[in-house]
């Protein structure tokens, strides 16, 4: 997946699980693996350091025991906020990996969604879950660029893993706004066999490049979020895109990735 993996704790319950998630990656694909922790530069951010320490060093034997063989240091990095660090950080990274809390449906985590935008690597945002015999890598797309920087991503997942590709899109004729019957069946029926036809054209450069991989189309009426959110119950892994550009990148990472970050209930990935 990646060769560089960068691993953020801050001390919440999340933090063990994004490690045990990053190093099993590293384990498997190889590369090398950072778990640091983010303080602020000077002040009070000095007293937390030691225990900062504390807790890289703890991890880090977590780690260590899951990737007995992988190339793993740890870093207290300085940094004016949270967000700032965490960017800092990616830069030089080919995954970030952050913790994300459970705290129910919606419970709405800036913290994450912040992080998530700000960093310069894609991220995977990781709950408090048992994957369990969960299987395939769900992958949502829309004809944009960046969904086919995701599918790209995810497609590179699933062949290494040996798994199937969920590939799926949705579409809506009226976006929940009241106005269901002013579209004729036709005119539902045609939508949906545009958005598979879409859907058919992302996939094949995907088909040419793994032959051998199991792909599987989903094209599902509903709002995007809805229908992947039902798409990956069974899966490992979730890949979207952002939309987020420019100036705004810090503060819009697009509607549907911002809004599965307040509800992650599975390794969710956002590719940039």
């Amino acid at each position: 997946m990646a060769s560089r993996i960068v691993v953020g704790i801050n001390g919440s319950s999340a933090d063990a699980s994004a490690v045990a998630w990053a190093a099993t990656e590293v384990a498997r694909e190889g590369g090398t693996l950072l778990i640091f922790s983010v303080i602020a530069a000077g002040g009070a951010g000095d007293e937390l350091e030691p225990r900062a320490k504390e807790l890289l060093a703890e991890h880090a034997a977590a780690a260590r025991a899951i990737a007995p063989n992988a190339e793993l240091r740890t870093e207290v990095h300085h940094a004016k906020s949270l967000p700032e660090g965490f960017e800092e950080v990616s830069a030089d990274a080919d995954l970030l990996v952050i913790g994300r809390d459970s705290h129910g449906r919606r419970s709405r985590s800036p913290g994450v969604v912040r992080i998530a935008a700000a960093s310069k690597a894609p991220v995977v945002a990781v709950p408090e879950i048992d994957l369990g015999n969960r299987r395939g890598v769900v992958v949502g797309t829309d004809g944009s660029e960046p969904s086919r920087l995701a599918l790209e991503f995810a497609a590179s997942v699933a062949n290494s893993r040996e798994v199937p590709l969920i590939a799926v899109i949705s579409w809506q004729l009226s976006a929940g706004l009241g106005y269901e019957y002013a579209y004729g069946e036709d005119f539902a029926k045609a939508t949906e066999r545009a958005s598979s036809e879409e859907l058919d054209r992302a996939l094949e450069p995907i088909e040419a490049q793994y032959p051998n991989l199991e792909i599987q189309r989903v094209v599902m009426e509903g709002h995007p979020v809805d229908v992947l959110t039902k798409a990956a119950e069974k899966a490992r892994l979730l890949v979207v895109g952002t939309h987020g550009r420019g100036a705004f990148r810090r503060l819009l990472l697009g509607s549907v990735s911002h809004e599965l970050l307040q509800d992650v209930t599975l390794p969710t990935v956002i590719v940039r």
